[in-house]
């Protein structure tokens, strides 16, 4: 046999080695191989799969190749496997897309919060939540762990373009679909400008404000940016999937800030024309503090009401008033770039000073 090797130029292959071979017989469970024309081996059961789906192609007459997982079994036969060949083939695959940076696609099939863990090709790979692209990452508040797996198992069977990130032969592969797409993301910021109007969807609604996606891009609408108006719950007028539309106010890197209501007509400039400095009028308590009252007048108009310039400045805020009373004030300035107003309950001293006006005008004109 070993001259016949010889003069065959071939080597019994040993375990672990990858070995080429042509069908010789294909049945439902197994097929059978010719290696090197001196040995049969045969691929049955699990070993038939492999991410490729090589089985399936295979006809009589065909090479394969096929990891030895043993060189001898009962029946004589080299037990091989085509899904270790293949493992074998993806980690060379993914070693080269790693030094490369070539995108591989990946798909979804389980979820836990930390991320996905996802087929590539029969090999497992996972993907961190913190590298999901701007669009698929769960915008929660909080970092509510169960709020995150059920953003995440939304996802299962959902296929990823990612790029290789970690990568341990024969152990673990780490991707992301954020990588995979920088170079996209930053090709499109560098056509962005302030003031440039997007139309997008909401993807996550927190505590802070709303975020939103367009093109492969996310920016955020910060609470004081969604309407002119207080806006006391925007979790109530925003979900994920609204469609809105917005102006950027500033990139900062890849930060995108957004506004809605710099769309919108600004209530202020008409507003403030009724209120000039002097005005007395009714406003409603919107806040208690240690510092003063803040006053809504009008439905949109806000100002500060500091303890100094409460009728009497020993008081407490809070027995001045409380949420919701009714309280006539006077307005002493106006904050146009915060658009507030200073208001004052120093109506009395008002009125005192407004009679000490008229006697000083008598007085006047009897000297005259």
């Amino acid at each position: 046999m070993d001259s016949l090797l010889s003069e065959l130029d071939f080597s019994m292959p040993e375990l672990g080695d990858v070995v080429t071979g042509i069908v010789v017989a294909k049945e439902p469970g197994y097929i059978l191989a010719s290696v090197g024309g001196v040995a049969v081996g045969i691929i049955a059961g699990r070993e038939l799969q492999d991410g490729f789906d090589t089985a399936k192609g295979l006809d009589i007459g065909d090479e394969v190749s096929a990891f030895v997982l043993d060189d001898e079994n009962e029946e004589g036969m080299m037990v091989l496997s085509l899904r270790k060949a293949s493992q074998m083939k993806n980690w060379d695959f993914f070693e080269k897309c790693l030094d490369t940076g070539e995108t591989i696609t990946v798909v979804a099939k389980e979820a836990n919060k930390g991320g996905l863990i996802c087929d590539a090709n029969g090999v497992h790979a996972f993907l961190p939540v913190s590298q999901l692209s701007p669009q698929n990452y769960p915008r929660v508040d909080g970092a509510n762990a169960q709020a995150i797996i059920d953003r995440l198992n939304d996802y299962i069977g959902q296929k990823f373009t990612v790029s290789v990130i970690t990568f341990l032969r024969n152990d673990k592969i780490i991707v992301s679909e954020r990588e995979a797409m920088s170079d996209l993301r930053t090709s499109e910021i560098k056509k962005l400008k302030v003031g440039d109007v997007v139309d997008g969807e909401v993807n996550g609604v927190v505590k802070f404000g709303v975020f939103i996606t367009f093109g492969n891009l996310e920016g955020l609408i910060h609470t004081s940016e969604l309407s002119w108006e207080h806006v006391k719950n925007h979790y109530e007028i925003y979900k994920i999937g609204d469609k809105v539309q917005a102006q950027i106010i500033g990139i900062d890197g890849d930060k995108i800030s957004l506004s809605i209501k710099r769309l919108q007509k600004d209530p202020w400039t008409d507003l403030i024309k009724k209120y000039t400095p002097g005005t007395i009028t009714k406003g409603t308590v919107n806040k208690v503090t240690n510092f003063g009252l803040f006053v809504t007048i009008d439905g949109n108009l806000n100002g500060l009401v500091h303890t100094s310039e409460f009728e009497d400045p020993e008081l407490r805020a809070d027995e001045v008033a409380r949420v919701r009373d009714e309280v006539t004030v006077k307005v002493l300035g106006v904050n146009e770039e915060d658009h507030n107003l200073k208001l004052s309950m120093k109506l009395k001293e008002e009125k005192k000073d407004k009679k000490e006006e008229k006697e000083e005008a008598k007085e006047e004109a009897k000297a005259e």
